[in-house]
């Protein structure tokens, strides 16, 4: 992504990522690409919805940039609302951390 495209002034940014991850993905490697994909999909949704520049991906973790705070909370609060509502058969509920940050606060 070009840095063009990156939001600009009292920036914040949003962490996700799913926990215990590891362990689903030794004990339930087909359902977790399921989940996974599953994932991607609310997570891209609600950050686009929101405002919300994805700025890197690295397996389930996701980073993204907001050039309003609230927009980031918004979105954090989207992702878990359509993460618990979502099925994970065989996996169980799927668990994923959101952490907003803005440098300098």
């Amino acid at each position: 992504m070009s840095s063009t495209n990156l939001p600009s002034g009292t920036v914040t940014f949003l962490y996700t990522d799913i926990q215990g991850s590891a362990a689903l993905w030794e004990r339930f490697p087909e359902p977790m690409r399921v989940a996974l994909g599953q994932h991607d999909s609310i997570l891209n949704e609600s950050i686009a919805a929101h405002g919300g520049t994805e700025y890197k991906v690295i397996g389930d973790a996701f980073q993204a940039a907001f050039p309003v705070a609230h927009q980031a909370v918004l979105a954090a609060v989207a992702i878990q609302r359509e993460l618990a509502n979502g099925e994970w058969p065989e996996i169980g509920p799927l668990k994923v951390r959101t952490e907003d940050y803005i440098p300098g606060k």
